[in-house]
């Protein structure tokens, strides 16, 4: 069994690093699918833009996601109804309808060949006190001229479930691939160190060189930095435990309404199956976390060829946070686990944004819309973070490399060892490194420090 993400096991072109100054309109550091949907948004105006991207492209978070394009998303409409009320949540279903359609007319457009597939998505409970939630779900869809159907499925246990149409699966890394194909000007392997305001642009210092950008589009999956958003207390952070194992059955889309979450979808001649899903600083034991999803998978007689984990960023009133942070610093991160459809909705509206052009999704994610200011939710994140820090300080691994310091250079939490991926991860806001200390992916910039 292979302990990367079945999106990873690809052939990839490689970019160069950035090793000369640049003066630009617009510097997009993040090369996941909202970087690359930015950039492509970007590409036919007569603004001189780059993407610089850390590591490689689509090889962070998009590559560990389920590849799903579906607007049926556990509870996270409930959860947005519950925080922000119905005309809201309505106008983020729409949204992300929207998305998934634009979507797929761009890869019909571009001729990408990204095994999209269109399928029925599926929702259901096995929780008996879920089932007027679940029925109260169908209703406000169907309000909002959402059509469902009354549907079965033998792969799970069911009391209550129904599906709706028009939604797709596809290949996500295969999509930004050939999507950053139709594009120019990315650098992987170019970590941006610090940025500095001066006078109407910002200086940008990456390890080999310096952008000079009016511009700066913060597409990474959690933010480096604290200021001026102080988003460690606008978010929560999720972790998921997924498989593929070899399947030849029907294609499939399926997803629990609520805790525990699953999402199964089929791909080729797999499976892929996601759960266990935990706030990041409960159940530190990856190893254990992985046991119990190969139990799950015994169960129902699949044996995985790839297991991996994923993290996502969860905001405190369910809608992803997109604009302007402070003068022409952009952020757009904080999908609630269905950035795949976002992603492209983000790379119109900070388009518009810095075209100064309409467009009617830019003040229902605006970062700072007063959904996200709860003192109560702001509170338990604080208070998540401080106990993945201590979790951190107690872990004991006997296992552990002596030659590095296991200390996080984001904000000083101490990692912890995932025994199946071989890496380091951070339990306070979600940095990995791989064995040897190098970053994988955000918040942190830097590698581990040795000793």
């Amino acid at each position: 069994m292979k302990t990367i993400s079945i999106w990873d096991d690809i052939e990839r072109k490689e970019y160069p690093s950035l090793n000369e100054n640049k003066s630009v309109d617009v510097l997009i550091i993040g090369g996941g699918i909202t970087g690359i949907n930015t950039l492509y948004n970007l590409r036919e105006t007569n603004l001189n833009v780059i993407l610089v991207e850390q590591n490689r492209i689509a090889s962070s978070i998009t590559s560990r996601s389920t590849g799903k394009l579906s607007y049926l998303q556990n509870d996270l409409i409930d959860k947005i109804r519950n925080k922000c009320g119905d005309k809201i949540a309505a106008k983020y279903l729409h949204s992300q309808i929207e998305a998934i359609q634009k979507i797929v007319t761009i890869i019909k457009k571009e001729k990408l060949e990204c095994d999209l597939e269109k399928v029925d998505s599926i929702i259901y409970t096995n929780n008996q006190e879920e089932i007027k939630k679940l029925e109260n779900l169908r209703k406000f869809l169907e309000k909002n001229n959402v059509k469902t159907y009354n549907t079965t499925n033998s792969l799970i246990i069911n009391k209550y479930i129904f599906k709706v149409k028009d939604t797709y699966i596809f290949n996500p890394v295969k999509y930004i691939l050939l999507l950053a194909n139709k594009c120019n000007n990315i650098y992987e392997n170019t970590s941006i160190k610090k940025i500095e305001k001066n006078s109407n642009y910002y200086i940008c210092y990456s390890n080999n060189a310096i952008i000079k950008a009016k511009w700066v589009i913060i597409a990474s999956h959690y933010p480096y930095f604290i200021l001026p958003f102080l988003f460690p207390l606008k978010s929560s952070l999720e972790k998921s435990y997924l498989s593929a194992s070899n399947y030849n059955g029907d294609k499939l889309s399926l997803i629990s309404y609520s805790n525990p979450f699953v999402s199964i979808r089929t791909y080729k001649n797999s499976l892929i199956y996601l759960s266990n899903s935990h706030s990041i600083e409960k159940h530190i034991c990856d190893k254990k976390n992985f046991n119990e999803l190969m139990k799950k998978l015994s169960n129902l007689k699949l044996k995985p060829n790839y297991s991996w984990s994923n993290v996502d960023i969860i905001t405190n009133d369910g809608l992803p946070y997109i604009g302007v942070l402070k003068d022409n610093i952009m952020i757009s991160t904080g999908y609630n686990t269905w950035g795949l459809s976002t992603s492209f909705l983000a790379g119109e509206i900070l388009k518009d944004i810095i075209l100064n052009k309409r467009n009617s999704y830019i003040k229902l994610f605006d970062p700072y819309r007063k959904t996200i200011c709860s003192f109560k939710d702001s509170f338990i994140n604080v208070w998540k973070n401080a106990i993945g820090f201590v979790k951190g300080l107690i872990n004991i691994n006997k296992k552990e490399d002596k030659s590095i310091s296991k200390i996080c250079p984001h904000l000083g939490c101490k990692l912890i060892y995932n025994e199946v991926e071989s890496t380091w991860d951070c339990p306070c806001h979600g940095s990995r490194f791989n064995k040897e200390g190098m970053v994988i992916s955000g918040p942190a910039n830097n590698d581990i420090r040795r000793i």
